[in-house]
């Protein structure tokens, strides 16, 4: 018996077809940072130049020369995580001794008294204390149940990874294979905790001097000199965003001016912010703020009282504080207008200023 004829397909129709035809849509949309939860830098500046912060489930590296800003960075990122919408707890995992605990305390917000029951910290000397570390992180992000008490942990901080690799490792070609095989073995493993546990980890980096080339690596200048981050192109490699912090002292005043650039990221295009490191934290400068600063000093016209008694103020202020202060401490004086009032016995604009060291 013959079997019966295949019955012939019906034209799909063209609503049909509209609704399985593929739509164009932004391909920045398809990557998993710009869908990610975000952590804030707490400075709608700097997450204004992060398209709203620093995404989980990624690798982010930030480098830099020592006083750029680094450690500071981390430590401002840790007592915010608890107060984002990631109401997470932070492990700070430091190889630089000792820990900053007096500068942390400083800057944890006096309204919670609680927030530094949030932030676990762990020291790590070595590679292999490092990667027994993150094992021992995978248990607590997977069984956060374990710690009622505490808030999960979705923010995993290293400062600093350069650190780990400083002195146990020479030149030699058998020792380099060795130290990249650890760098691939600890960026998996930081990347398996971020995609796995929706994390946001953030490693920090040192830098060394570009003698001649970049060997495929980024290259700023920064206190006059050419650096690039340390460890190579190999470690480059192994994160997902890169911020370059860099810091350059004006000679005529003294005063440091720091930048974050970002180095390359899949969701962010190259670009910079100027930002300053106050008693409260870190903060981006807005280019116009700077400019009315500038043209409010420079521009108008002060009486002779007025002009003597802010030079003098700033004089006294500076000098105190330097007395009391590091030779690596960053202080800046920054003027800010109060108010600007008319006298009916002169022509000239008196403009009250306040002094504020920060």
């Amino acid at each position: 018996m013959r079997p019966p004829a295949p019955k012939p397909l019906a034209a799909a129709s063209s609503s049909s077809y509209s609704q399985r035809e593929p739509r164009p849509e932004n391909p920045l949309l398809l990557l998993p940072s710009s869908r990610a939860a975000k952590l804030s830098l707490g400075c709608p500046l700097l997450d204004r130049l992060l398209s709203g912060g620093l995404p989980a489930a990624t690798v982010t590296e930030i480098a830099g020369e020592s006083a750029t800003g680094k450690t500071q960075l981390c430590l401002q990122l840790a007592l915010l995580a608890p107060q984002s919408p990631l109401s997470a707890s932070a492990l700070f995992l430091y190889s630089d001794l000792p820990f900053p605990l007096h500068r942390l305390r400083r800057l944890a917000p006096k309204s919670c008294p609680d927030i530094l029951d949030h932030v676990l910290v762990a020291a790590a000397h070595t590679p292999a204390d490092l990667l027994s570390l993150l094992s021992r992180a995978q248990l607590l992000l997977a069984h956060p149940a374990r710690s009622p008490h505490r808030l999960p942990i979705r923010l995993i901080l290293l400062d600093s990874i350069a650190s780990l690799f400083r002195a146990d490792f020479d030149a030699s070609p058998a020792d380099l294979r060795r130290r990249s095989a650890l760098f691939f073995q600890i960026s998996a493993k930081l990347k398996e905790l971020a995609y796995r546990h929706q994390c946001v980890v953030v490693v920090t980096n040192q830098v060394v001097d570009v003698v001649e080339g970049d060997a495929g690596n980024t290259v700023a200048w920064s206190s006059g000199r050419r650096v690039s981050p340390a460890l190579g192109i190999a470690w480059a490699n192994c994160v997902n965003t890169r911020l370059f912090l860099t810091r350059e002292v004006d000679g005529a005043s003294g005063i440091a001016r720091r930048r974050m650039k970002v180095a390359f990221a899949p969701h962010l295009p190259v670009r910079s912010c100027e930002f300053v490191i106050r008693r409260d934290g870190v903060f981006g400068v807005d280019p116009a703020e700077r400019n009315n600063v500038l043209c409010i000093m420079f521009n108008l016209s002060w009486s002779p009282y007025m002009a003597s008694k802010v030079s003098h103020r700033a004089h006294q202020s500076n000098s105190s504080q330097m007395l009391n202060t590091e030779k690596s401490a960053y202080k800046v004086i920054r003027l800010e207008r109060d108010e600007i009032t008319s006298t009916s016995n002169s022509s000239h604009t008196s403009i009250a200023m306040n002094l504020q060291i920060c």
